[in-house]
Formats: structure tokens, C-alpha cells, sequence
């Protein structure tokens, strides 16, 4: 099976399971979506540890970075703050780097660069995770998810097949990424922009917002999904591997699925708040 017949695949299978999680079973804001983010954020932990060590030896504490994710669902669930979540990066960020107090050993020459390692993967992709479980507590958090799905998923497959068509004459910009090409960005930008800006023409009871903020809504998604794409192609190349993983058939480990979501749900939520959408 060719790697665009998989994406195809998981993309039909995926994509209306992700709809019925966010549609039918939106108890407990989104528990059962929650805890795919959380096993996302799990599993997410454990291939950027394991690219990060094959530069950089990383300590077992990072692999507890999911508790982050976890504690920003209870925190907001129960308290309706985020500042928890942040107590345990903090927790969590204090014990990485005290822990280096300890050492027996004598060298302390690489100690900077393993403390940075640390860092790394404590907020890659746990602590960027809490954005979009923040997606879960949104004002009509259902249409807004869905939304912001539509927006990402719309600027990787439409950057990917405008590249695939268009783009053939004009890659090789991004040295990090030579397969991107400028059609593809258009194509990944654009696109998305005009859903944003048509989802409050079709459905304006559930996005308040006009087509001009919308179609600026889905444009700055896309390109910082865009980037989130070539930050983790950064990461990959670093690490001399082609996949982050290979759970999921056509796309690798579950970083290259989720690597755009995480840079694109801050902005996405700072842009609703920006416009008093919510």
C-alpha cells in the first residue's frame, strides 16, 4: 500500500471517530477526548525522549511530563484555573534541574546541554498538550473544536496535495524540510482561511465572528500548524530518523500527527480571545 493510499486510510478511519468523540460524548468536558489527548501526550513523551537521546542523554523524570497534560483537565475541571498545571511544570522542571546538585559524578562539562534536553521533552508535547485541553472548555466547545480540527487537518492535507501538484518547481526553500514547497504553503494557508472565514456564513449561531476575522482566524492557524511541521522536522533531522514513530499507518508516530495541533492551539485560542469571540 502506498504512503498516500495509508494517509487516506487512517484519515477516513480517524477522522469520523474524532467527530463522534467530540459530538456524541461530550460529557465531563470531553472526558473521552481527553483521555485520547492523553495518551497522545504519553506517547508523544516517549518518541521525543527517545529522539532527544540519541544526541543528548534525557533523565526518567521527563517521561512523568503527561502529568502536566493531566493536572491543566483536573485544574480547569474542578477549579476552573490553569495554574496548576504549571505548579507541576515547575515541580517537575525543579527536580530536573536540582537533580544535577547530586550527581557523583565529576565532569559537569555537559550538564548544561542535558538540563536543556530535559526542558525539552518536559514541554514537548507536555506542556504545549494544555492548549488543547483549554479547546475543551470553550465556550460551545464542541463547534470549536470541530472548527479548529477542520482548520489544522485542512492545512496539512491541502499542503500536502498542493505541494504534491504544484509544487514540484518550487521546493527546496526550507533547507530542514526540502519536500516543502511554496504551493503547498499557499495551498495550506489559503484553504483553511476560507473555511475559517465561511464557518461563521454557514453555521452563525455557533461562531460569532465575521468572515474576515474568520478567514484571519484560519490563516494564523495554519501557519503556525505549518511551523509546528517543520519545528518537529527540526527535531527529526537532528535525530537522523525519518519518523517520530510507527503507530499510525502513513503519517509515523504520533508527533507527526500531532506536531501542528500543538503549535497552533495557543494561537487559535489567543485569536477567539483576541476578537471576544469567547
Amino acid at each position: 500500500m502506498t504512503s498516500i493510499a495509508k494517509r487516506i486510510l487512517t484519515a477516513v478511519i480517524a477522522l469520523p471517530l474524532l467527530f463522534c468523540l467530540v459530538v456524541f460524548l461530550p460529557q465531563m468536558n470531553h472526558a473521552a477526548l481527553m483521555a485520547v489527548i492523553l495518551a497522545a501526550s504519553v506517547f508523544g513523551t516517549v518518541e521525543m525522549a527517545s529522539m532527544v537521546s540519541k544526541r543528548i542523554p534525557v533523565s526518567r523524570i521527563v517521561y512523568a511530563a503527561p502529568l502536566i497534560t493531566l493536572c491543566e483537565y483536573v485544574s480547569r475541571y474542578f477549579y476552573n484555573s490553569q495554574i496548576y498545571s504549571f505548579y507541576m511544570f515547575t515541580i517537575l522542571l525543579a527536580i530536573i534541574l536540582s537533580r544535577e546538585v547530586f550527581s557523583k559524578e565529576d565532569d559537569f562539562s555537559t550538564r548544561i546541554a542535558e538540563c536543556g534536553a530535559d526542558v525539552l521533552v518536559l514541554s514537548y508535547p507536555g506542556l504545549l498538550s494544555i492548549f488543547i485541553v483549554d479547546l475543551l472548555f470553550l465556550e460551545d466547545s464542541s463547534s470549536h473544536i470541530l472548527l479548529y480540527f477542520a482548520l489544522v487537518f485542512g492545512c496539512d492535507t491541502f499542503a500536502y496535495f498542493s505541494g504534491l501538484l504544484f509544487g514540484k518547481s518550487n521546493r527546496g526553500i526550507i533547507k530542514v524540510s526540502p519536500n516543502k514547497s511554496i504551493a503547498g504553503f499557499v495551498g495550506g494557508v489559503l484553504v483553511p482561511a476560507v473555511i475559517g472565514g465561511c464557518a461563521s456564513l454557514l453555521f452563525p449561531s455557533h461562531f460569532h465572528f465575521s468572515f474576515m476575522e474568520g478567514f484571519f482566524i484560519g490563516a494564523l492557524v495554519s501557519i503556525f500548524g505549518e511551523l509546528g511541521d517543520l519545528v518537529e522536522s527540526t527535531f527529526k533531522r537532528s535525530a537522523g530518523i525519518k519518523d517520530s514513530g510507527f503507530i499510525i499507518p502513513g503519517r509515523g508516530g504520533i508527533l507527526d500527527s500531532i506536531d501542528s495541533l500543538l503549535f497552533a492551539a495557543p494561537i487559535f485560542i489567543l485569536s477567539l480571545k483576541f476578537f471576544d469571540i469567547v
